[in-house]
């Protein structure tokens, strides 16, 4: 892991070593931080985004749905999510998921691990939503595909 500025220092987080800051490529929000690894295809997502009406885990099930619908998802399975406790955060919450989605508008549809952690901030009535999108499985004709195994190529989780 490696200490990461956000949002032109405002605040900093610990991201795997090894990715990129993707808006020195394409642009990216400004609401937005963007990392990810060429070489796993695995990705991290802030968001700084307004607080939405729901309550507790309700508001994690609403951002996951909207994330959802935005990557035209397949979700096979209820997302699992846990309060966290964190000494500077009273509301904090975590999801896990498993997804299907497909790069790019392409119909091949990589096995995704969904993590998301979402921190409510009321006194800024502000959502703050990060995102790891790990690849489980790569589909043999997905983009992302890098060697000629039958199907689908497995991949290590990131360290």
């Amino acid at each position: 892991m490696e200490q990461r500025e956000l949002y032109g220092g405002a605040m900093s987080m610990n991201v795997p070593k090894g990715m990129t800051d993707v808006s020195k490529f394409r642009e990216v929000p400004d609401n937005q931080e963007v990392f990810a690894d060429g070489t796993t295809d695995a990705s991290v997502i802030i968001e700084i985004l307004e607080r939405v009406d729901e309550k507790k885990h309700e508001a994690l099930r609403y951002h996951f749905q909207q994330v959802a619908e935005l990557n035209k998802a397949a979700t096979d399975e209820k997302p699992c999510i846990e309060d966290i406790q964190l000494s500077s955060i009273s509301e904090a919450y975590v999801l896990v998921s498993q997804q299907a989605v497909a790069k790019f508008n392409e119909t091949a549809a990589n096995q995704i691990c969904l993590l998301m952690a979402l921190l409510r901030i009321p006194e800024h009535t502000a959502d703050v939503l990060i995102t790891m999108n790990v690849p489980l499985s790569i589909h043999k004709q997905s983009s992302s595909f890098t060697n000629n195994s039958e199907d689908s190529q497995r991949l290590p989780a990131p360290v």
